[in-house]
């Protein structure tokens, strides 16, 4: 049978897109939080919901990718429906290039960090709009990486995340930067450098960064990067130059490791807050220590963090780290924590972690502050885990002692279902309500993993907020007492 050249182009046509479809790829993720409750300064208990969708489509070396962000209460001065990110990838070997809204940090972090915390909300005291926690930069940067050579060129207008989506980039993208990163190694050594341009209100800066790492020996590795401002006439690293040093090193052999990190951060606040120089401050998966964590001031910061681990032969693990922190602001300031945890598993199947820790912060006029606590895991059927963790804290506060209780308890089965109680207590006047002497909170959770795809949690009662800090970065929890309905879901 004759096929007309017509019918023939398009049959041939249909069969391309037929196969191009195919071998696409779409991928997407949703976040939905529901809450109704009362935050501080409320009056009245009040509705809200948020929801983040991402979807993204890949065919052969290109990826495009958006998310849209939405906020909704009952007051129309703090919601709304945003295209909060759009991104064209072209990936092919040995470039990588992102034009829209992309992540980017060069080395550690000194001159420029971007990021992305998963599942972290962020919701202002001040302008009570809620928004994803994200850094992002719009604009576009290229990245070649053959063998040990790699180079970076970065045009873009980084996000001040201070700012809700309600306001425009006009006021949440104040800074515009150009960068170029070259990197290479040899015998096992990295050496890189970087210059960054900033402009912005304040007129234009530049900034260079030398960084030098590697392997010296199989048990011993080391990571140095130096910063400044090439304009500025000061000595490098004094207190009144625009400079900054990270160095850190990491010894391990058999069962035990060492790290020992330093700093030295001087003026090196970047625009709105481009950067995000290591605060060598262990971070805490504990609540009173998350909560009373060290955020590290870039403008004036020096110190440094040790930490020691060792693995006994019974699969037992001792950790202890020591932080310093100076900083010479009006008058200097000496933040000290000492740490120490050891996790071990009895019979296999039920897991222990004791946990000591004693600080002193002049930041938060707390003296003598001592934590400890301990959490447990219990198997105690197939597929079901009780667990009880209990935290202890107190401290002084301008002669005034001041005590913190945490105590949650749970169960899982199977990592499909778990529910816990959480109840707090506190006798810190810095947050007191009226006449109270002591304050509580009592919350509980559930989680239902509905397939490997979706899950559903719920959060009902009150839960204490304050700082709290992932990923290198801190931000604040607002106070909330309500329910909770939070949805993940991937497609």
């Amino acid at each position: 049978m004759h096929i007309p050249m017509n019918n023939r182009l398009l049959h041939t046509l249909t069969l391309i897109l037929t196969l191009n479809i195919l071998n696409a790829q779409f991928q997407g993720n949703n976040l939905l939080e529901y809450q109704h409750g009362e935050l501080p300064g409320d009056t009245a208990t009040l509705s809200s919901l948020y929801d983040r969708a991402s979807l993204s489509y890949k065919f052969n070396s290109v990826k495009l990718s958006a998310n849209v962000e939405q906020f909704h209460t009952p007051y129309t001065d703090r919601n709304y429906v945003k295209l909060s990110g759009y991104t064209l990838n072209y990936k092919t070997k040995p470039i990588e290039l992102n034009v829209g809204h992309f992540y980017e940090t060069l080395g550690r972090g000194l001159l420029l960090r971007s990021f992305e915390i998963q599942g972290a909300l962020l919701e202002d005291i001040s302008y009570r709009s809620k928004q994803y926690f994200h850094r992002d930069i719009f604009g576009a940067n290229i990245q070649y990486r053959n063998n040990n050579f790699t180079a970076k060129a970065i045009y873009g207008k980084p996000l001040n995340n201070l700012y809700p989506p309600i306001f425009g980039d006009t006021i949440r993208r104040t800074d515009i930067i150009e960068a170029a990163y070259l990197e290479y190694t040899i015998m096992r050594q990295t050496i890189g450098g970087a210059a960054l341009r900033l402009t912005n209100r304040n007129g234009a800066a530049t900034y260079g960064m030398f960084t030098l790492s590697g392997r010296l020996f199989p048990w011993m590795s080391y990571y140095t990067e130096y910063a400044q401002n090439v304009n500025d006439p000061a000595f490098a690293l004094s207190k009144k130059s625009s400079s900054t040093l990270y160095s850190g090193f990491n010894i391990f052999a058999n069962n035990w490791g060492l790290s020992l990190e330093y700093k030295n951060y001087n003026n090196f606040i970047l625009g709105a807050g481009i950067n995000e120089p290591p605060a060598l401050v262990k971070e805490h998966t504990y609540k009173v220590l998350n909560r009373s964590t060290h955020v590290v001031q870039p403008i004036s910061e020096q110190g440094i963090q040790a930490e020691l681990y060792y693995s006994f032969a019974n699969g037992s693990v001792l950790t202890l780290n020591n932080t310093i922190a100076i900083n010479t602001l009006a008058k200097e300031l000496l933040y000290r924590e000492y740490f120490a945890e050891y996790s071990f598993t009895l019979n296999g199947k039920h897991d222990t972690k004791l946990f000591f820790d004693y600080a002193e912060d002049p930041f938060k006029l707390e003296v003598g502050r001592t934590s400890a606590g301990a959490y447990t895991d219990w198997q105690i059927l197939s597929g079901s885990v009780v667990s009880a963790n209990y935290e202890f804290q107190t401290f002084r506060r301008t002669g005034v002692s001041v005590f913190n209780h945490v105590f949650i308890a749970g169960y899982n089965y199977k990592s499909k279902f778990n529910i816990s109680v959480v109840t707090e207590s506190s006798t810190d006047g810095y947050i007191m309500k009226n006449n109270e002497t002591q304050r509580f909170w009592f919350g509980a959770n559930a989680g239902y993993k509905i397939n490997s795809n979706n899950t559903v949690t719920v959060f009902g009662g009150q839960r204490r907020g304050g700082p709290a800090c992932q990923a290198g970065v801190c931000y604040e929890v607002l106070d909330f007492a309500g329910v909770e309905l939070r949805i993940t879901s991937r497609f």
